[in-house]
């Protein structure tokens, strides 16, 4: 159950119950248990060929597992171990080598000054364990949007796991260890290896793995960061900090290390191939005219409803609900004036995605390594994208043209929402407008790699300024007829430009009317679940194709207005 997590669920090789939680089609979990006794160790060390870490947690794992394509990966001691240099070619030399040396009962002979990973530290490149044979990570240059994670959203799911732990006889300090934080609409893995050996070196191996929950995204971010101890001391004692507290947090030191080494790794185009986004089967809109009529005629607002809220699914109702709408369901019943804000924001999320997939695009070159973007005669990324809008209309998949075919479904659903009860209608029109805002400047980021904050921002006001402005044009045009209101979409839709093909006018405008009459037919329970997708305007194209009757009286009226000679 999305959301649900399973504190108490028991693994498969019976070992202690893991910690899990299954979010939009993921599954993560983790094992907390204690240290290894001395049977599994000796184990341990038969297999590596090297005597393991004085803090060994080998039952301890997180894991990520994509429930539907069967894709997953889990982090371990003893996968990390096993990239643990056991040449003996690559070592360091320390004060208390042969101290160390003697608790490790010889294992370890001639340590000697070195760069690159070596057993006794424990140093390790571990990335994790995939375990699917179809689906790999492939190298790629797209970043984590830390941006995104940036965000307040709230956490349902945190859990930190050592793998193993060492102090290198006293020596400094060497770790493994994972955190897993699980919000809404993505998560993000870390595992660290940490290692600090006093009077020689500092060394952190980072490896992030980051998922998307709606685009079924998977990045893997590798980042290596090391330095000479004395070299980050004397970083720290400039700034006036307190150094041997400092130097035991790899958090106050991961900034000041440079990266010696990053890579990326994404697994997205696959998951997509596996199917799992389903077809929609878009509910019915009727037109709202006949063929044959000359002027169509809507109310533009439909007649506001007596309820004081969109109406409460009955028990007997619940049985047909997903699992977060009986909740909001029955919230809403026992609290529905605290509840209205909360179920608006998660209802006006789904419709806001709705309206954001009628022009859906995607940018092919951004997940290439070295890709090059193309541009548009103005300047604008050109994307790639399928559907109505682009393939018969004629529009091109760009940011802009995205902003306005969604903006024009919001305006349908802004529509159709004032006729909410008056308590709870502004709700529901700040949540709409909220949500449209979270999804550009992701795409901002995740499409058009715009990761400065101050010119998303730009972009941002600039897009409410336009909404603004489309208000305006569009209830003018319900108001005053299908002149002005095509006018309207002429401005927005086509930038006013004058080789507009006025068949796709005439059907955009008549696709507008046709879902605000479906729109206006269904009850405010309906709207108040979401249960609303788009569908085709080119089933308007019919309509738009007959002939008026208008038509067969204007040379009538051009031989009486034309002057006799």
């Amino acid at each position: 159950m999305d959301g649900q997590s399973s504190p108490k669920v028991p693994s498969p090789s019976g070992y202690e119950p893991v910690n899990a939680i299954t979010q939009r089609g993921f599954r993560i979990t983790t094992r907390k248990l204690p240290i290894l006794k001395a049977e599994p160790i000796e184990r341990m060390t038969t297999t590596l060929g090297i005597s393991p870490p004085e803090m060994i947690f080998g039952d301890n794992f997180a894991s990520i597992e994509h429930l539907e394509s069967g894709w997953g990966i889990e982090f371990n001691a003893l996968q990390a171990l096993e990239m643990v240099d056991k040449t003996g070619h690559s070592m360091l030399q320390v004060a208390h080598s042969k101290e160390w040396q003697s608790t490790r009962e010889k294992k370890h002979e001639g340590i000697t000054e070195v760069v690159k990973p070596f057993d006794w530290s424990y140093t390790t490149d571990y990335k994790g364990t995939e375990r699917s044979a179809s689906l790999r990570l492939r190298s790629s240059n797209t970043p984590i949007p830390l941006e995104l994670l940036k965000r307040p959203d709230p956490i349902i799911f945190f859990d930190e796991v050592m793998l193993y732990e060492d102090e290198m006889a006293d020596n400094g300090i060497t770790s493994l260890s994972c955190k897993v934080r699980v919000m809404p609409a993505r998560l993000l893995l870390l595992c660290r290896f940490f290692m600090r050996l006093d009077g020689v070196m500092v060394r952190i191996r980072d490896t992030r793995v980051y998922v998307e929950f709606d685009t079924r995204e998977v990045i893997r971010e590798y980042t290596a960061r090391e330095d000479r101890y004395e070299a980050i001391r004397q970083k720290l004692a400039m700034k006036g900090r307190d150094v041997p507290a400092q130097l035991r947090d790899p958090n106050n030191l991961v900034d000041l290390l440079p990266i010696v080494d990053k890579t990326f790794e994404s697994v997205q185009s696959s998951i997509y191939k596996t199917g799992l986004l389903s077809p929609r089967r878009p509910i019915s809109v009727s037109a709202s005219f006949s063929a044959t009529e000359a002027v169509p005629h809507i109310s533009p607002t439909p007649a506001p409803s007596s309820k004081t809220q969109p109406p409460i699914p009955q028990p007997d109702e619940y049985k047909s609900l997903p699992p977060t709408n009986k909740l909001a369901a029955e919230i809403r019943k026992r609290a529905p004036f605290i509840a209205e804000t909360y179920i608006a924001y998660g209802i006006c999320e789904k419709l806001v995605k709705e309206c954001a997939s009628q022009a859906d695009y995607t940018i092919p070159q951004r997940h290439e390594k070295n890709g090059v973007i193309p541009k548009t005669a103005d300047g604008e990324d050109l994307g790639v994208g399928t559907g109505w809008w682009y393939e018969s209309l004629g529009m091109t998949p760009t940011f802009n043209n995205w902003a306005q075919i969604t903006f024009l479904h919001m305006y349908i659903l802004t529509v159709r929402l004032r006729a909410f009860p008056a308590s709870a209608a502004p709700s529901w029109h700040q949540h709409l407008l909220d949500h449209f805002f979270y999804i550009a400047e992701d795409r901002m980021v995740r499409e058009h790699n715009v990761y400065s904050r101050m010119i998303r921002n730009k972009y941002l006001k600039d897009l409410f300024t336009q909404w603004r402005g489309i208000l305006a044009a569009y209830d003018e045009g319900l108001v005053k007829g299908d002149a002005v209101l095509a006018t309207a979409v002429w401005r927005n839709i086509f930038y006013g430009r004058e080789d507009v093909d006025m068949k796709g006018l005439g059907t955009v405008v008549s696709y507008m009317r046709g879902v605000l009459k479906g729109l206006e037919g269904m009850d405010d329970e309906e709207v108040g679940k979401g249960d609303v997708v788009f569908g085709d305007p080119g089933t308007q194209k019919k309509i738009v194709e007959v002939k008026s009757r208008m038509m067969d009286t204007l040379p009538k009226m051009e031989r009486i207005q034309s002057p006799k000679k």
